[in-house]
């Protein structure tokens, strides 16, 4: 099984299967409602727990919605073999048919191609994969996209952005995002919700999910924050507590004047979706990878 940290309230430590799967989709569904209605949503398979749940969860919930399953093979040498055929799983236990974006086989390279020529990897990949999300869900007419970023995530992510004082970061980084021109809506149902309780969720409901991590993904500055917030916040609800303390510091940044001043969308000039410049950073990432490519030949 996974590892994982083993960090719950004494309510939930407590707790039967039965009462984790009850607070894990209460908490899901809750987030669900506030959003503007929709009925097409895409929801961003990897293989692992956490978007397996999500899936569960909406599809057993909201019988009602069209659901597209996508899953981005990024080409890691043994891992992404593997993480597909969870993902294809996953989407077939509920009854769907997953897409699957090849980055391979569609840009004619792979993460670990792009790995060579950006050493932190990590941003690059996630910019990529936020692109490509957002243009599949655009051309198959969605209404939402939902990802399965939890409560450990959003604490890692804004601790980040807040020690690192990069402002824009922690204000833009939001549980949901509306739909701004041909930029899909976004929404982060499991925001509320820890890494460690969707692991018994996952367990409990018994879901096929990959336990392996990135291999090329850990690290070793994102870990210790991991590890720092797990001495700061001894249960569940301290997490809570201090997630909801930085949400409201980027609420009353979002209204200052570096708030207020937001950066002009504008349509990228070769590929049409919104971005902040001329030409946005994944069309200059691509030339750039493809071009570095073809020099090594």
């Amino acid at each position: 099984m996974e590892k994982a940290r083993q960090i719950f309230t004494p309510k939930i430590l407590a707790s039967t299967g039965m009462d984790v799967k009850k607070i894990v989709e209460k908490r899901v569904m809750e987030e669900i409602r506030k959003y503007p209605p929709f009925k097409r949503v895409l929801i961003a398979l990897s293989g692992g727990k956490d978007s397996a749940s999500l899936l569960h969860i909406i599809k057993n919930f909201l019988p009602d919605k069209d659901i597209v399953p996508v899953h981005l093979n990024l080409g890691i040498d043994g891992f992404s073999e593997k993480s597909e055929e969870f993902a294809r799983m996953q989407a077939e236990e509920s009854g769907l048919e997953l897409t699957v974006f090849n980055l391979k086989k569609e840009l004619g390279f792979t993460i670990m191609d792009a790995k060579k020529l950006y050493p932190k990897i990590c941003s690059v990949c996630g910019g990529i994969k936020r692109y490509l999300l957002n243009k599949i869900a655009y051309e198959s007419g969605v209404d939402i996209i939902l990802t399965a970023h939890h409560l450990d995530d959003f604490l890692v992510r804004m601790l980040k952005s807040t020690l690192n004082a990069k402002v824009e970061e922690l204000i833009r980084f939001k549980p949901y995002l509306p739909r701004n021109g041909n930029l899909i809506a976004k929404g982060r149902p499991f925001w509320k919700v820890s890494e460690s309780l969707i692991l018994r969720y996952a367990s409990f409901e018994s879901l096929s999910f990959i336990t392996e991590r990135c291999p090329i993904g850990m690290k070793k500055n994102i870990e210790r924050l991991r590890r720092a917030i797990d001495i700061l916040a001894t249960n569940e609800n301290q997490k809570n507590i201090y997630l909801l303390s930085l949400m409201k510091i980027a609420e009353k940044l979002e209204k200052t004047e570096v708030g207020m001043g937001k950066t002009q969308l504008r349509p990228c000039s070769s590929c049409g979706f919104l971005s902040s410049n001329v030409i946005c950073s994944f069309c200059i990432r691509v030339k750039k990878i493809r071009s570095f490519i073809e020099e090594r030949k």
